[in-house]
């Protein structure tokens, strides 16, 4: 039997919504939330319902905990598709306040979803955080670890630049998705993800079924006005046609106007692993960064680390590129994935390569209206780390092992001025 103290502790607590953040008993799991759009405003939430009719997505300002009831707005999902065998709800949320914190729980016939949270991009020109990286496909137990030291960085979002998964078919998928709720802390801070299709992403329709992106999965939107613009692309595709056009387009137009201009993707233009063939597809979008300014490019693929000077295309430069540190136009490299995927030997540095390594990373950004701050995380060195009490801080909480490359531990990317 239970003491009476403590059954009268638990209902109180229950009140109060003390320790039943994490509680569902609804039929929904696997829960993401997804930017697309302009993250200022709008926000995708995503989950899997296991069965009955999909739920209901409750949410507001103020937390009410799981007490559906007393959120001030209702999204039913306006996209709900079977696909894997699995279904996927979307609810798009709009209107939203930028640089807020907003609550949701998820409600249908069977019960009431866990209550998570997030904040929205602010609209006006202040720092934030992001996490980047990719190719969490094969050990569970890397990516898992990589998955929990971004929940306790709190960025502001995470861009994820493809190879989610080793083969695209359900099996592998569910994994996944079960491994990204490590992602969502205790209090239900959910971050939002940012996702990019890989060549393991085989199915060209993968991305926009799990996510809702676009069907040919490259956006853009812009972060604290005109400070930060980000450019999700897809390798797997032509980089010149439809995808080429739109890109020099939107950067021709923004190009003057914002301070960082930021594209992620995951075929990398120069791979540093001898054995990987040369990027001859994102290759073609060199020119058109250089001719727009964009000031870094996330890359993957490549199962290793590096960091490069900033570049500009060279037909006579090593490997088709030349330093220009001291050129506004030029763009900084960086990635080229660990996120779990097997660790492949860095043998190929070039010239202008800062630095270059093998092992299981995530790279940790800090954005300022002045300049971009790069740190990469050595994975499976950290122990822990202790949870960033700051969103906005980039200092480095204990446990946090942090790679200490030639040209210094941070790299520092200036804004245009």
């Amino acid at each position: 039997m239970i003491p009476m103290v403590t059954q009268m502790a638990a209902l109180k607590a229950a009140e109060n919504g003390v320790g039943i953040i994490s509680e569902n008993d609804s039929q929904t799991k696997w829960y993401r939330v997804v930017w697309v759009k302009d993250p200022t405003t709008t926000a995708t939430v995503a989950w899997n319902q296991v069965e009955g009719d999909p739920g209901v997505v409750h949410y507001g300002r103020e937390d009410q905990q799981r007490k559906h009831h007393l959120y001030d707005s209702v999204q039913e999902p306006q996209r709900v598709e079977d696909f894997d065998g699995m279904t996927h709800c979307f609810a798009r949320l709009s209107g939203l306040t930028p640089d807020t914190e907003y609550f949701f729980c998820i409600k249908d016939a069977a019960g009431v979803s866990r209550r998570l949270r997030f904040t929205t991009a602010s609209d006006q020109p202040t720092s934030f955080t992001f996490v980047s990286g990719g190719d969490s496909r094969n050990f569970r137990d890397a990516r898992v670890k990589a998955n929990q030291i971004s929940r306790e960085l709190r960025p502001l979002f995470i861009s994820f630049t493809g190879d989610m998964i080793s083969t695209d078919d359900a099996e592998h998928w569910e994994e996944w998705l079960e491994d990204w709720q490590q992602t969502i802390a205790q209090d239900g801070n959910i971050i939002p993800i940012v996702p990019h299709r890989g060549n393991h992403e085989k199915r060209p329709e993968t991305i926009y079924h799990y996510f809702d992106t676009p069907a040919d999965a490259y956006f853009a939107f812009n972060i604290g006005g005109e400070m930060f613009r980000y450019y999700t692309l897809n390798s797997e595709i032509p980089a010149d046609g439809a995808q080429g056009k739109w890109l020099a387009k939107d950067l021709a137009k923004h190009r003057k106007k914002v301070t960082h201009l930021v594209a992620g993707y995951h075929k990398p233009m120069r791979p540093h692993v001898g054995a990987k063939s040369e990027g001859t597809n994102p290759l073609k979008w060199a020119k058109i960064f250089y001719k727009n300014g964009l000031d870094l490019a996330i890359e993957s693929d490549s199962h290793v680390v590096k960091r490069t000077l900033p570049l500009k295309p060279d037909a006579n430069g090593d490997e088709g590129f030349s330093p220009a540190s001291n050129d506004p136009n030029a763009t900084v490299f960086i990635g080229e994935g660990c996120w779990g995927a097997p660790l492949r030997a860095a043998d190929d540095a070039k010239s202008w390569t800062i630095d270059c390594g093998s092992f299981n990373s995530i790279d940790w950004l800090l954005v300022t209206p002045d300049q971009i701050e790069v740190k990469t995380i050595e994975v499976t060195e950290t122990q822990g780390p202790e949870t960033v009490k700051d969103p906005k801080s980039f200092d480095t909480p204990k446990g946090l092992k942090v790679w200490q490359p030639k040209g210094g531990e941070v790299l520092v990317i200036n804004g245009d001025k």
